[in-house]
């Protein structure tokens, strides 16, 4: 299933060109293998930022993130755990979500600014992605611009120097994989009323579009 997942998502994210290799930050090799890439993605993960900050793959993690803003110009965009390692590692906070609960569904997204469509057309104002996070970001890195809130996390999308965007949600991911992956790996931490309202929003229309075209363009033009 992860696997047929993994390939789902950057089937999501590619614009048809270029090559996608998949590495891990829990390979004491990662460090030389990710060097000289064009474009970046970290994707989500079972790992946390603030229970596992210490072990190696987080570490590492961090260390390639301020490596590619030290000497690099390539772009970066992190999705629900990868949101959280940028923020982390660009001197922002992490924390446990502020409700207390681990947030399962489909959320609308809320844009901060009325020049967001304006400056990037894909954005539109019904945009609603899939979340699954326990955590996310509490305090933004320096010098970086919040774009985008959500119920569950003020900062749902946030972005760095103009190439470190960070999406809280899971863009990449429609509601059909919200039922079929997400849902079953999450289902005891929920009791049967919140399981119902969980799965009522699994039926709500998810649209995406937008927050991948974006990816994509980043990706594409180094920058936004």
């Amino acid at each position: 299933m992860l696997l047929e997942y993994r390939d789902y998502m950057l089937g999501q994210l590619s614009d048809g060109t270029g090559q996608w290799d998949v590495l891990s930050p829990a390979d004491p090799n990662f460090a030389e293998q990710v060097k000289d890439y064009d474009g970046y993605v970290i994707s989500g993960s079972e790992k946390s930022v603030v229970d596992d900050l210490d072990a190696p793959l987080t570490q590492r993690l961090f260390a390639f993130i301020r490596d590619v803003r030290a000497t690099s110009a390539a772009p970066v965009v992190g999705i629900c755990f990868g949101a959280q390692a940028l923020a982390a590692a660009l001197d922002g906070r992490v924390g446990r979500n502020e409700s207390g609960q681990f947030r399962l569904g489909v959320e609308s997204l809320k844009w901060l600014s009325p020049s967001i469509s304006q400056q990037w057309p894909e954005i539109t104002d019904d945009i609603t992605l899939v979340q699954s996070h326990g955590e996310c970001v509490l305090k933004l890195p320096p010098d970086s611009v919040l774009l985008a809130s959500s119920p569950s996390a003020a900062h749902e999308i946030f972005l760095a120097e103009n190439r470190f965007l960070a999406i809280q949600g899971h863009p990449e991911s429609d509601a059909s994989w919200l039922r079929k992956m997400f849902m079953p790996f999450h289902r005891d931490a929920f009791d049967q009323t919140q399981w119902e309202a969980i799965e009522h929003e699994s039926t709500q229309p998810v649209n995406r579009e937008g927050i991948l075209a974006l990816i994509r363009r980043l990706l594409k033009d180094g920058h936004l």
